[in-house]
Parts: C-alpha cells; sequence; structure tokens
C-alpha cells in the first residue's frame, strides 16, 4: 500500500486532534489558543483577530462536517457558508491591522457585510443560482486578494517568511474549486492551513526580532553619545549604525547654519552628491519636513534637480527625511537613502525620528559642552596674555590665582605661587605686611611699586567666590615707569620746543602754552598772553576762525592749517597750526591744543618758488610747442596764453611783419579785446619804432618809452585802454619782425624779473618764427620741386602716349588714304544708286575714323597753346568720340544736349579737350567703382556772359567737393591716380579766364560744370576741298614714291586718272637712281620713308644732284610732323599733304605745281 505524501505530513497535526473534532477542526482549535498564548505575550491587537479567525474558521469546519452527515437545512447550509466569509473577513482584518492599515479595514468591513449577506441569503433564497455561488466566491477571493496585496506593499523591501506565507494561506484557504481541487486530500488541506496558521507566529516573531535589533542599534547609540567628547565623530558613528540597521545607502546630517543646510558628515555619499548638497538653502519639502517634525520619504522628484539626478546616479531610489529636534528647535535634518523600491513601516519611522531626536539632543549637548570648553580655554588664554600683573588673594592674604605675567616676573610654576601668603611669595623692595597693594586701599592708585620698583598703576577691587561667602581681593598691576619717563620728556619737549605749544578752551581763553609760543607773538609772559582772548586779539581773521571750527568739527582735528596771527605790535604772520580736540564723555570740545609754527618766510618763498616753477612750466611748455608743431597761428595763440596766464592778464595780442613797408598784421589774440584793437587787425608804422628803439635795439617797450615813441606806435599800444600794459619786440637780426603785448585792468609796474623773463620769451618766440617761416619756405620749395616732378613725369608720360599715337597713326592713316580715296573714285565710277549709297557710308565711316585719328594726334601734340575763336560744341563732339567706345563697352549711356546755335568761345581747343576728357574720365571712373552701368549727361548752355559745359554722372557723387581741385588731392585707390588731372584742368581753365565748379547733385552723382567767357565773333568755318573733275587736269611726268603699296596704287590711280604720267617706286635707291637719270615735272615723295632719309635730308641731296628738282617736291606724311621739319617746310616754302587726303587735295597741290614749273618756264622764256 503506497503511501500519500499529504497524509504523512498531515499525521503528527491529526494525532493531536480531539476525539470528537477531526484533525481540521482541531487543528484550527489550536491555533486559535496559540494566537490567544502569543496575544498574552507580545500584546499585539491583531492577534485577537486572528485567533477569533481560527474559531470561526473551526465552526464553519464543524457545520461542514454534520451538515455533511446529516444533511443539514438550507438555514444551516446560509449558516455555514456566512461562518467561512467572516473567517476569512477575520483573516484579513488581522492581516491588515498588522500593516496599521486602518483606512482599509472600512473597506473590507463593507466587502465583508456583503459577500457575507451573500453567501447566506444564496442557500435561502437563491440556491439553483450558479452565478451567485460564483459571485459569492469571487468576493471571498477579492477579499483574502485585497488584504495579501495591502501585507506585501507593507512589507515590500523587507519581505519574509512569514508574511509571504500568510498572502499564500489568505488565497488558498479552504479552496474548493473542483474539478481543479477534487485530488488534493484532506492533509493537504490539513498542511495548507497548519502554515497558514503558523505564518502570523513567524511575522509576530520577525517583528519583535527587529525590535530588539532596534533597541540594541539604540542602545548602542546611547553609550557611544555618553562617551563622546565631541559631535563630529558621534554622529558619523550614528549615521553608520543606523545606515545599517534601516539598511540604507547612504547616510548624511546636515545641520542649520542661518538660512542655510550645511553638510557636516555623511556616509557611503559620492563627492558629486556631496559638491551638489554641500551648502543649499532650506526648500519648500524641507521647510514642510521641519514644520511638520515627522519623518517623512522623498522621491528622487521631490528633491532639488541637481540633486536628484547625482543621487540618481548614486543609484538610490527615495530618501528618508528625518528632522533633528534640539532641546528647543530643529538644528538638522538626518537623511537615508535607500537603492530600491521598498515599505517603511510607521514603527520604523518612529524609531528613526526616535534616534534623530536623541541624536539632536546629544549634538546640542555636545555643542554646548564644546562651547563652554572654548570659552574656559578663551578666557584662561585672555587671562595669561594680559601684560599687566594679575594677583588674587583670600582674606588671609593666601594667593589664589596668578596670570602668567606675573609667574614669569616671579620666574616660578603656578604651583609653588598658589596657596601660599603673599609675604612669602613677592618680593619686599620696600618694607610690608599682608598684601603691599592692598596698603594702597581700594580703587585705582598711582605710585612706586613696593615689590619690583619703578612706578606702578594699581587696580584694587574685592570679589566672593560663587557658592562661599569668603572674600578676596584682586590687583591688576600695571608697570608705568616707562610712561613717567616719556611724561617727564614730553614736559621738558613741551618747553623746550622751538614751535608753539598751546592748550585754549572752547571760548578762547588760553590754558597753557610754551615760551615759543609767547616769543612768537612778542608778549613777555604767558601771564600776559593768558589775560587776552585769542580768537578776538591774536587771530583776526573771521573766515578762518570758522574754517578752522569747522575742521575740528568734522576730524576733530586739523593739520597745517593755515592762520593769520596778530603779534602784539599789530604786525601780521602766517602760522600753520597742527591742532586736536579734548572732548568730554558726551562729546563735547573741552579744550584745543596743538603746535603752531610761524612759516610767514617759508610762505614768501614757497610763493617765490612758485613763481619761478610757473615761470620754467611756461617756458618750457613753449618750447615743447615750438619743437612739437609747425603751425604758427597754433605756436602763436598757445604762447599767448601762457604769458597771459602767467602775468594774470586780461589780454594779449601777438602780431607780426607782413611787409618791408612797416606793415603788422594780428596772427594772435586772448581775452576780451576793445573795439579799437578789433579794428587793428592790421596796423602800419611808417615811421617805425623810433630812432631810441632801433638805436638801443629795445626789447621791452614800457610805458617810460611812450615820449619817444612815433605817434601811430603810441596810439598802437594804446589802444586796449588799460592802464596796466607792456609790450615786447621780436627782433629778428637788425629789425623786429613782430611785436607781443599784455594789458590787464589793475595798473601794476612790471618787475625787472618780469621783463627779464617777457625778454626770453620774446627771443625764444622770434627763433620760434623764424624757424617755422625758414621750415614753410622749404615746404613750399619741396610742393615746388615735387609738383615739378609731377609735371614732368606727366609730360614724360604725354611724350610716350604721344609717340606711341604718333605710330598708331602712321599705321591708320596709310590704309585710310587708300580707303577714302578709292571711295571717292567710286563715288565719279557711275554706279548704281544701291551701289552708290554703300560707297558713301564707306567714305564717311572712313571720315569718321579719321577724325578719331586726328583728335588722338591733337590730344598728344605738345605745343604752346594757341587760342582762337572755337565752336566749343564741336570740341565736346571730338572728346566724346575719343571715349565713345569705352562708354559703349562698359554700358554707359551717353546723353547729348548740345545746342548748334551756341556762341563761340576764345580758347585753345587743344586744352580745352583735355579738360574735357579728364572729366569724362573721372566720371567714367566714378559710376564704374559703384556699379556695373551708369548715364553720363553732358549739355552746354549760356548763362549770362559765360559759355557752360556741365558733365553730370550717375556715380557716388564727391566726398569733399571743397578740396576736389586741390593738387594731388583724390578719392581713388592707389596706382589710379596722382591728383593732379583736375587740378590741371582747374589751371587751364582759369587761364582762359573762364571758372570749373564741382558740386554733388540732389538726386545723386557728381556734376562738374565748365563756363568760359562767350566771344562775340563766329567760330572760324572748316574749309572744305571742292570736289574737282580729274579729267584733263594734269599733264607731265610725275613721279610717285610710297612705303606702302597700296597708298602707292592709289595715288597713281589718281594722277593717271587726271591726265599725268606717273612713275611709281617703293624704294628710295631707286628713286635717288632715275632722279639724277631722269627729269620729272613733279616729285610726290613720302616724308618718312622707312630707313630712309628726313624730309630736309631729302631737300638737300635734290638740290645738290638734281638741282631744280627740289622746287617739284610734294611732300606726304602719315604721323604728325615735329617742330623742326614743319619749320624747316615753312622756310623753303615745300608743300605737304598729310594722310589721309582727299583725290582732290592730291590733285589740287600737284596741279599748283605743275602751273608754278609753267609759270617759271614762261617767265624763263619771255626773259
Amino acid at each position: 500500500m503506497s503511501m500519500n505524501p499529504a497524509w504523512f505530513l498531515g499525521y503528527p497535526v491529526g494525532a493531536l486532534a480531539v476525539p470528537w473534532l477531526t484533525a481540521r477542526e482541531s487543528t484550527a482549535l489550536i491555533l486559535a489558543v496559540a494566537s490567544f498564548l502569543f496575544f498574552r505575550a507580545f500584546r499585539e491587537r491583531y492577534l485577537l483577530t486572528w485567533g477569533m479567525g481560527w474559531i470561526t474558521y473551526a465552526v464553519f469546519l464543524w457545520m461542514t462536517r454534520n451538515g455533511e452527515l446529516h444533511h443539514a437545512s438550507q438555514a444551516t447550509v446560509a449558516f455555514t457558508q456566512a461562518e467561512f466569509v467572516l473567517a476569512l473577513a477575520l483573516f484579513a482584518a488581522a492581516a491588515l491591522l498588522s500593516t496599521h492599515a486602518r483606512r482599509a479595514l472600512t473597506a473590507l468591513l463593507i466587502a465583508s457585510a456583503v459577500v457575507v449577506a451573500c453567501a447566506a441569503l444564496r442557500p435561502l433564497y437563491l440556491p439553483d443560482s450558479a452565478a451567485m455561488g460564483i459571485g459569492v466566491e469571487a468576493g471571498c477571493r477579492l477579499i483574502a486578494a485585497g488584504a495579501a496585496l495591502g501585507l506585501l506593499r507593507y512589507r515590500f523591501g523587507r519581505m519574509g517568511l512569514g508574511p509571504l506565507l500568510l498572502s499564500v494561506g489568505l488565497l488558498t484557504l479552504n479552496l474548493n474549486w473542483p474539478p481543479y481541487t477534487s485530488h488534493i486530500p484532506a492533509e493537504g488541506f490539513l498542511l495548507l492551513e497548519v502554515l497558514f496558521g503558523s505564518s502570523m507566529f513567524l511575522l509576530v516573531l520577525g517583528d519583535s526580532w527587529v525590535r530588539m535589533h532596534r533597541l540594541s542599534v539604540l542602545n548602542e547609540l546611547t553609550v557611544t553619545i555618553s562617551r563622546a567628547q565631541n559631535h563630529g565623530p558621534m554622529m558619523q558613528s550614528a549615521l553608520e549604525k543606523l545606515k545599517a540597521v534601516a539598511k540604507a545607502k547612504t547616510a548624511w546630517f546636515r545641520m542649520i547654519e542661518g538660512s542655510q543646510l550645511v553638510l557636516t558628515q555623511h556616509v557611503g555619499l559620492s563627492a558629486d552628491v556631496v559638491r551638489a548638497i554641500g551648502q543649499s538653502g532650506v526648500d519648500e519639502t524641507l521647510t514642510r519636513v521641519l514644520q511638520d517634525n515627522r519623518a517623512v520619504v522623498l522621491k528622487l522628484s521631490e528633491t532639488p534637480e541637481a540633486v536628484g539626478e547625482q543621487l540618481k546616479k548614486q543609484g538610490i531610489h527615495h530618501v528618508v527625511v528625518l528632522p533633528v529636534q534640539g532641546k528647543k528647535s530643529i538644528i538638522g535634518t538626518l537623511s537615508l537613502g535607500c537603492s530600491g523600491r521598498r515599505g517603511h513601516s510607521t514603527e520604523e519611522l518612529e524609531f528613526l525620528e526616535t534616534v534623530a531626536n536623541q541624536l539632536g539632543i546629544a549634538v546640542e549637548n555636545l555643542r554646548l559642552l564644546e562651547q563652554v570648553l572654548r570659552s574656559q580655554r578663551q578666557w584662561m588664554n585672555t587671562f595669561d596674555s594680559i601684560q599687566d600683573l594679575i594677583l588674587a588673594h583670600d582674606a588671609d592674604f593666601r594667593i589664589l590665582k596668578t596670570n602668567q605675567a606675573l609667574l614669569q616676573r616671579l620666574e616660578q610654576a603656578p604651583a609653588d605661587v598658589v596657596g601660599n601668603p603673599c609675604e612669602m611669595v613677592l618680593p619686599q623692595r620696600s618694607p610690608w605686611s599682608g598684601c603691599p597693594y592692598c596698603e594702597r586701599g581700594s580703587g585705582l592708585t598711582e605710585g612706586p611699586d613696593p615689590c619690583f620698583g619703578g612706578q606702578a598703576l594699581v587696580s584694587s577691587s574685592s570679589f566672593t567666590e560663587q557658592g562661599s561667602q569668603q572674600k578676596g581681593t584682586i590687583h591688576v598691576v600695571r608697570d608705568t615707569t616707562e610712561r613717567h619717563v616719556a611724561e617727564e620728556k614730553y614736559r621738558m619737549l613741551f618747553e623746550q620746543a622751538q614751535e608753539g605749544v598751546f592748550v585754549a578752551t572752547l571760548e578762547g581763553k588760553l590754558l597753557d602754552c610754551n615760551d615759543a609760543f609767547v616769543t612768537m607773538l612778542g608778549y613777555s609772559s604767558r601771564e600776559e598772553l593768558a589775560a587776552l582772548d585769542i580768537e578776538g586779539v591774536l587771530y583776526p581773521v573771521a573766515d578762518e576762525r570758522e574754517g578752522f571750527r569747522k575742521e575740528i568739527e568734522a576730524h576733530n582735528y586739523v593739520r597745517n592749517f593755515e592762520l593769520t596771527v596778530r603779534r602784539k605790535d599789530g604786525t601780521l604772520l602766517t602760522a600753520a597750526a597742527s591742532c586736536f580736540a579734548t572732548r568730554d564723555s558726551d562729546g563735547r570740545v573741552e579744550r584745543y591744543q596743538g603746535f603752531v609754527l610761524d612759516i610767514t618766510e617759508k610762505k614768501r618763498s614757497e610763493d617765490e618758488m612758485r613763481r619761478r616753477n610757473r615761470e620754467l612750466n611756461a617756458l618750457n611748455a613753449m618750447a615743447v610747442i615750438a619743437t612739437q608743431s609747425f603751425d604758427l597761428d597754433e605756436i602763436l595763440n598757445l604762447t599767448l596764453r601762457q604769458v597771459v596766464s602767467l602775468f594774470g592778464a586780461e589780454t594779449g595780442s601777438v602780431y607780426l611783419s607782413a611787409g618791408p613797408d612797416g606793415l603788422f598784421r594780428r596772427r594772435a589774440g586772448w581775452g576780451p579785446r576793445s573795439e579799437a584793437r578789433v579794428r587793428m587787425a592790421e596796423v602800419s608804422f611808417p615811421e617805425g619804432f623810433g630812432d631810441l628803439v632801433m638805436r638801443s635795439r629795445a626789447e621791452v617797450v614800457g610805458q617810460d618809452f611812450v615820449p619817444h615813441l612815433p605817434p601811430a606806435v603810441v596810439e598802437f599800444v594804446c589802444a586796449d585802454r588799460l592802464p596796466g600794459w607792456i609790450w615786447v619786440l621780436l627782433w629778428s637780426k637788425d629789425k623786429p619782425i613782430g611785436i607781443m603785448g599784455i594789458a590787464s585792468k589793475e595798473s601794476r609796474q612790471y618787475s625787472s624779473n618780469d621783463e627779464n623773463l617777457l625778454v626770453a620769451i620774446s627771443r625764444q618766440l622770434a627763433t620760434t618764427i623764424e624757424k617755422v617761416q625758414l621750415y614753410e619756405e622749404t615746404c613750399k620749395a619741396y610742393e615746388d620741386l615735387r609738383h615739378t616732378q609731377e609735371q614732368l613725369l606727366q609730360s614724360e608720360k604725354m611724350s610716350a602716349v604721344g609717340q606711341l599715337i604718333a605710330g598708331v597713326a602712321h599705321e591708320l592713316n596709310n590704309p585710310l588714304t587708300a580707303i577714302l580715296g578709292y571711295a571717292q573714285l567710286l563715288e565719279g565710277a557711275g554706279l548704281d544708286q544701291r551701289s552708290a549709297d554703300y560707297v558713301r557710308k564707306l567714305f564717311k565711316q572712313a571720315q569718321r575714323t579719321h577724325r578719331v585719328v586726328q583728335n588722338l594726334l591733337s590730344f598728344a601734340r605738345q605745343r604752346k597753346p594757341q587760342k582762337r575763336d572755337v565752336d566749343l560744341r564741336k570740341v565736346v563732339e571730338e572728346t566724346l568720340a575719343l571715349r565713345e567706345y569705352d562708354l559703349k563697352v562698359n554700358s554707359i549711356t551717353l546723353e547729348r544736349d548740345l545746342p548748334e546755335d551756341m556762341p563761340s568761345v576764345v580758347a585753345d581747343p587743344h586744352q580745352l579737350e583735355q579738360v574735357f576728357l579728364n572729366v569724362i574720365n573721372n566720371a567714367l571712373d566714378a559710376m564704374l567703382e559703384s556699379s556695373s552701368s551708369g548715364v553720363l549727361k553732358v549739355r552746354a548752355f549760356r548763362k549770362n556772359s559765360f559759355v557752360c559745359v556741365e558733365f553730370d554722372d550717375s556715380g557716388p557723387g564727391i566726398k569733399d567737393p571743397g578740396r576736389i581741385f586741390d593738387p594731388f588731392y583724390t578719392t581713388k585707390t592707389v596706382g589710379k591716380g596722382t591728383g593732379l588731372g583736375l587740378s590741371i584742368c582747374y589751371g587751364i581753365i582759369k587761364e582762359h579766364g573762364g571758372e570749373i565748379v564741382a558740386r554733388n547733385r540732389d538726386e545723386g552723382g557728381a556734376a562738374i560744370e565748365v563756363r568760359l567767357p562767350a566771344s562775340e565773333k563766329e567760330a572760324a568755318p572748316e574749309v572744305t576741298t571742292s570736289s574737282l573733275r580729274r579729267e584733263s587736269l594734269l599733264s607731265g611726268r610725275v613721279l610717285l614714291v610710297e612705303d606702302e603699296e597700296a597708298v602707292l596704287e592709289f595715288e597713281r590711280d589718281v594722277l593717271v586718272g587726271a591726265g599725268a604720267d606717273v612713275t611709281t617706286s617703293l624704294s628710295m635707291d631707286e628713286i635717288k637712281e632715275r632722279l639724277k637719270t631722269t627729269v620729272y615735272d613733279v616729285v610726290v615723295l613720302n616724308g618718312r620713308m622707312p630707313g630712309g632719309p628726313s624730309a630736309a635730308e631729302m631737300y638737300r641731296w635734290m638740290a645738290e644732284n638734281c638741282a631744280g628738282m627740289e622746287k617739284k617736291l610734294l611732300l606726304t606724311f602719315s604721323t604728325v610732323t615735329d617742330p623742326e621739319t614743319r619749320s624747316f617746310l615753312q622756310e623753303q616754302n615745300v608743300p605737304s599733304l598729310a594722310k589721309p587726303f582727299e583725290v582732290a587735295d592730291l590733285i589740287s597741290q600737284v596741279l599748283r605745281l605743275l602751273q608754278k614749273e609753267e609759270k617759271a618756264a614762261a617767265a624763263t622764256s619771255s626773259a
């Protein structure tokens, strides 16, 4: 037969069964009895409820068994089910009572009443209702689950075996859910009920052990507190014990100091946490804790953010904060940091509060003890640090106490002194008995010291020891020997001091003084002085007396206070008083005492030194000004200001020579000048300064010179109408270059020192003026030189440009000659209308190109201005043509307003072209600096007697229009301008009698206006060569020489077409050979053949090698001829043509030479 394990475990309990009861019923009764016994031992009230529950459960088991045997009635079944629900409710109530959850008992009572009612009513009224049965069962299990949950929650984090078994037992009590529990035997239910009943006993025993452990800890803390002498180590030990008993991870104590909580001890805190909570204010949470004076469990979210973060990093889950209560008030907080989620019972928190309060009282007591000990040590240190001798004895003159100073004086130890009579311890310089200091009586006495010699000040007083009627006496002995000797010395010093020493009352009564004070004031004795009112008699100046009193009232002393003192003979002297006031207990001045020193001579010396220093400073300032500045006006004004200030004058003036005729011009002035001086901006001295001044080279002109001065000079020096005047001449070699004068309203005589100072200043100023004038001349010469160099550089640049343009013109004029010529030939070739139109356009554009080349040559040509009547509109158009391409390329819109009926002007067109070109260039640069496009407006108009041309641009404008025409002033960046262009333009326009002005336009941009005087004559019309017919105009042999084949062919075609017999050549050597062998009627020669001779050389060669042919020479030039060549051609009357030329020009020149040759031949034949 197999053994059932449940039966085996339940058998020992079943053996205890009552004969007429089952094992489960007997077990329930036994557990009830055990509960009452535990209650008697531990006095926990929930044990009564627990026992009542087991009794009810035993009744339930008995009625259930009897109902099954005897087929119980419905009422019995109802009562039985109600009994089970009641037993379960009692068990749940006991569990909740162990958690002190009194609020949950109300809910349990209500739920239990409802379930009991349902359980009782179901068999009576709804016996077959399965839903009702399930509801009753569910209600029972919910009651059990609620109690188990409350218990587990209360014991969370400190769970033992008892609470766990109790929770499981509540949930499994009488669990009858067939078929799930049908296989469990009765012994199994019996075992579960035994474990369930034992769980409460385990819980009680566990709590009892915890209480005993806490009592042990409390006892240890009590022992630690009783043995502690310092609150720091005591609190550190307490924190460690509390941390262990509370199973916390950290613990710390913060003490209240003022309005701050300061960390004093801690266990287990990291350095970051210590820094976070080291010192902080009391927040709202801590304020509530301190006000409630109860332990509080704080989550980290309820702590300050910085502290919570650091605690969380250390693994802290929550903090238990305990207010530490002293005897009268809270002295700090004790905190425990717990690492995991757990519950804290009320008993645990009360235990921690008790410990915290005990620690608070201990800390407060230890702090008071430390204060007492510290005060005692301070008193002993103070007592021993007193340098005076302190002696305390009783009525029998036995020494009770001495300080360290007396022991050192006696050279004895405290044990050898205390308790012995005074006569045995103190030395005797003179006979005495008992106590040498008591013989003088009580209070403060001074005299010879009978023990240690010398002088001593003794303070004696009686005292009574605490808790005793015995009286004693304490003596404080101060050695005043040095002070006594010092008083004697001070008395001798008072008597023998050379300064006056006095003591006087507030009312002016002299109490004491020394002999020096009497002698200083001219009196014969102290008694004579004591009879006087020193305030009214000795200190006559009321303002000084008032100032003296104010200083005394404000600072209680005066130092070197200057007073005017009257001597007995009535003379006044200046004295320096250094005094202090003696006041009574109420702060009122009782007397004045101090020193008085006669500083009259010192004052005079100081004034003289001060005057000398002012003079030296003024001279130094003038020298500094003269060396640091070359601005003559600045030097003169600053020097004059120094002189006026130095002599205390009201006005001053400086005049400098402005010409050889005695004219002087005012260059500096100072002060409120008179009307006469204002009018005298310039003054003339035709007769000079007089013979006396000039012969003696007088430098100072004072009032004694007036009779010897010319009338003009007298009127000048007296123009200010001020009595105190003086003038000084500024000499340069043998003539005065200036005159400086000052004047004051008060009449004064200038001393020799004043005159010497003025002479020194005048000589220095004259030297400075010469230096500045030399500097200005040097600067002017340097500027002239630099201007000349700039002009030379500009001239060289223009020369280079001219050469470049001449070369370009040479290269352009040759093809232009051919183009213009062939275009003219085509015009007479009988072309159709369309072709003729093309030829005219070709000819027009070629002429335009020719004009551009001619303008470039005219601009680059260096020659003397040649003024003539000029059409200003034409000059502007030609200038615009030079920059028209650049304007188009840079997106500059050109707007012209040039009326045709403008009068002419007398000017050099080439110089005007230079001016206009410079203005256009500046406008173009300004517009391109601020934008990528712009508008240039050019308009001409007449204003009064002037013809005006205005150039308006859309640039940023002119920064300083007033300086735009100054030499070397430029607003362009480095390397883009020299600042000479517009200044040269300004000079050119001024030479033409006109004006050039610059301004900024209101709508933006700059405007340059050129004004030239209008001419009454009309501009000379252009000479146009009439078109000549080429047929049969020429007859004769023509030698044609050119350096370019295209030009050569064009000229040959023209001349051949006109009827001439033309021979051509491109080589000078070939030409020379032909000229030697053949006679020609006309020689058309390029005046500048590459590698060939010049025009003059060729002319001379022809005159030498083929005489007469030089008269038939016609020269052509593709560039501008140099002045030497032009002069030669004019002298020899050699005709010339400048390329490009028209067909008619060439034919007319050749025809003129042929006609000239015919006339010469006819004249020869007639002769």
